[in-house]
Parts: structure tokens; C-alpha cells; sequence
């Protein structure tokens, strides 16, 4: 008796192409701009490859994106309390002191007694915190610069004035400060 060999049919390219469309989003509007949802998304998106490409540059520089906010408050005004950072960055408090601690950890920061307020600490920069500021600001404005490539100075200031606006909305409605 003969055997049978069976192969395997290859899948509709309807299914490859649904697949695909599942993948990657398209972006659908009315005529008047995108949606909300999808605003969101493109947002969540582009916030996701930021943080990617700014790991990337700053990690030979021994300090991570989410450092990156603290170290810029600390630069415009070194010595401030973990809840000041906290509220500035817009983080939560435990967040913030893990943030804190891993910058303590690689020397970045050190914590200092508050000669205010006993139970606070003041979060003071190290001269290796110092000394990052040009080449994690220069990796920063570099990134930036290449992100906003493909739009002019104007849209450039026009985006930041819209993102300005959309974070003090959203600030407002979850009741949070936006600094």
C-alpha cells in the first residue's frame, strides 16, 4: 500500500494580509484629524519609541529615561525633597524612591537630612551627577532633533504648545498638579 504524503497548503493571503492589518494600525480619520483613540495611540506609540531611542543614547552614560526627569529638575534647582521631585516628575511617591535609589546606587544623587523638616530628605547632585549634564543633555537635544526632523520650527513649537495642553487637561482630570 502506497503511502500518502501530505503537504501543507499555504495560508489564503486574505489571512496574511488580516494578520498584518491587526499588526499595524491604520490610521483612519473623519476628515477632521484622528479620532481620539487614536490620538492615544499615536501618543502611547511615539512616547514608547522615544524612551526606546533615549535608553539607547543615554545607557553609555550610566543613566536610564526615567532618570532623565529627575536629573533635569535637580540641574534647575539642586536639593529638592523626594514628594517636590515626586510632584514635578509626576510620578508617585514609592515610584520616585525606587527612581531615587537606583540613582543613589550608581552615584548620581545623594540623599541629604532636610535642616527644615527632620523626616524629609534632600535630594542632592553628586559631581558625577554633574559632570552628566552636558553629554545626557546633548544625547537628549540630539534625539529630539531627530525625531522632530520631518516637521519645521514652527510645527515644532506648535507640537510642543498642543502636548503642553493635552498633559495640563489630563492633568486636571486625574487631579494631578501639571508642573
Amino acid at each position: 500500500m502506497a503511502r500518502q504524503v501530505r503537504t501543507r497548503r499555504a495560508a489564503p493571503k486574505r489571512a496574511k494580509n488580516a494578520a498584518r492589518e491587526r499588526a499595524v494600525p491604520r490610521r483612519r480619520t473623519n476628515g477632521r484629524g484622528a479620532g481620539a483613540s487614536q490620538l492615544a495611540n499615536l501618543v502611547a506609540v511615539t512616547s514608547r519609541l522615544f524612551t526606546r531611542a533615549l535608553h539607547a543614547s543615554l545607557e553609555r552614560h550610566g543613566v536610564a529615561p526615567g532618570q532623565l526627569a529627575v536629573l533635569q529638575c535637580l540641574w534647575a534647582g539642586d536639593g529638592l525633597t523626594q514628594a517636590e521631585l515626586a510632584r514635578q516628575v509626576q510620578v508617585e511617591q514609592p515610584t520616585m524612591a525606587r527612581t531615587l535609589d537606583r540613582m543613589a546606587r550608581d552615584g548620581l544623587i545623594q540623599r541629604v537630612p532636610s535642616k527644615e523638616d527632620r523626616r524629609a530628605f534632600n535630594v542632592r547632585l553628586t559631581a558625577r551627577g554633574k559632570n552628566r549634564r552636558r553629554a545626557v543633555a546633548g544625547e537628549a537635544a540630539r534625539l529630539e532633533s531627530l525625531a522632530a526632523s520631518a516637521i519645521g520650527k514652527r510645527e515644532r513649537a506648535t507640537l510642543a504648545r498642543l502636548l503642553g495642553q493635552l498633559s495640563t487637561s489630563l492633568a486636571r482630570a486625574t487631579g494631578r498638579d501639571a508642573e
